[in-house]
């Protein structure tokens, strides 16, 4: 039946308000991020050279921070190998520092196994980790072309993310065929997260026994986070039902009980939406596609991504309240 007739019938649920609390940093930090020195820093220029080795076999010319440093500039400003390439030398000739730039021919091969700090501090408190997936498309036209002129060749990976719902910073990420499912996944991003996890939240595409098994499979026992994953309809238990007692068996009979709307604010699931914003960060920064060919290439892409989106919401976080 169309939306206008089961209108009366639906639940009409206020759009939530929220105001930046604090608006001069988050201003001076958006300012920020599109500074070139913040991007590029005098430690990577001080490093730029390789140091000579010691050991038989080529000397590299270029150090690891001077690959990721430029790379980084070129995910920035989205621009191809070429292109940064010409954009860093026009950068040494104006901070005028006579230091050589690696050509797009050695950022090709130096990307596939460069290092890369993804900006991701260590910390001592428990964080809520929140898990996603999205799809970066690799080859083929874009969607328009493809509706106008037919069906052409397009492949696709599948960026898998964990995100922590405090700071909104990536802090594990694995990218995989598209094949690949993403319950299949959450124990790998729960287990590169490291440290102290508290609660592991994920929407319904994640939801089965085997992932909560791969989630408690990861994490010691001694510290075993809470998981939080809404079970599917067939799933939910009438009121009054019994249940076998473990955690999905739990939230099911629990939705039975008070039903779906409440559910999200007593186990805390509407943090999840921040994970939403998270893959927007994403998609903004990567245009939704890779340009590397390779998939080892594309890996490391995908990690100077991660990189620059957790740099950005280092620089730049805004503190929402509730507007009343």
């Amino acid at each position: 039946m169309p939306n206008k007739h089961n209108d009366p019938r639906r639940h009409h649920i206020p759009r939530a308000r929220y105001k930046v609390e604090n608006w001069p940093e988050y201003d001076r930090g958006l300012v920020q991020r599109g500074d070139i020195r913040f991007w590029i820093s005098d430690e990577a220029l001080a490093g730029w050279i390789a140091p000579s080795r010691a050991t038989p076999g080529g000397q590299q010319k270029f150090s690891n921070l001077a690959i990721e440093a430029t790379l980084v500039l070129g995910t920035v400003f989205k621009l191809p190998l070429r292109q940064t390439e010409g954009f860093v030398r026009s950068l040494m000739a104006l901070l005028k520092r006579d230091l050589p730039v690696p050509d797009h021919t050695t950022l090709a091969r130096r990307r596939r196994t460069v290092k890369v700090d993804q900006h991701a501090p260590g910390r001592t408190g428990p964080v809520d980790l929140v898990l996603d997936s999205t799809g970066l498309k690799f080859f083929g036209p874009g969607e328009w072309t493809r509706q106008k002129h037919g069906e052409k060749r397009r492949s696709w990976r599948k960026l898998h993310i964990g995100i922590d719902a405090g700071t909104g910073e990536i802090l594990a990420h694995a990218l995989t065929a598209d094949d690949i499912s993403d319950p299949a996944m959450a124990g790998d991003l729960v287990a590169k997260a490291g440290g102290r996890i508290r609660t592991v939240i994920a929407d319904g595409a994640y939801d089965g026994q085997p992932t909560y098994d791969q989630i408690r499979a990861a994490r010691l026992r001694k510290s075993p986070p809470r998981i939080v994953i809404p079970p599917r309809t067939p799933s939910i238990l009438d009121r009054g039902s019994s249940c076998g007692g473990s955690e999905r068996e739990r939230h099911a009979l629990r939705i039975g009980e008070i039903g779906r709307l409440p559910w999200p604010d007593e186990t805390g699931y509407g943090r999840r939406s921040i994970v939403e914003t998270g893959v927007f960060r994403l998609k903004q920064i990567t245009g939704g596609r890779l340009t590397a060919r390779t998939f080892g290439a594309q890996k490391a892409e995908a990690k100077i991504a991660v990189a620059v989106a957790n740099k950005a919401i280092r620089a730049a976080k805004p503190i929402l309240v509730r507007a009343s």
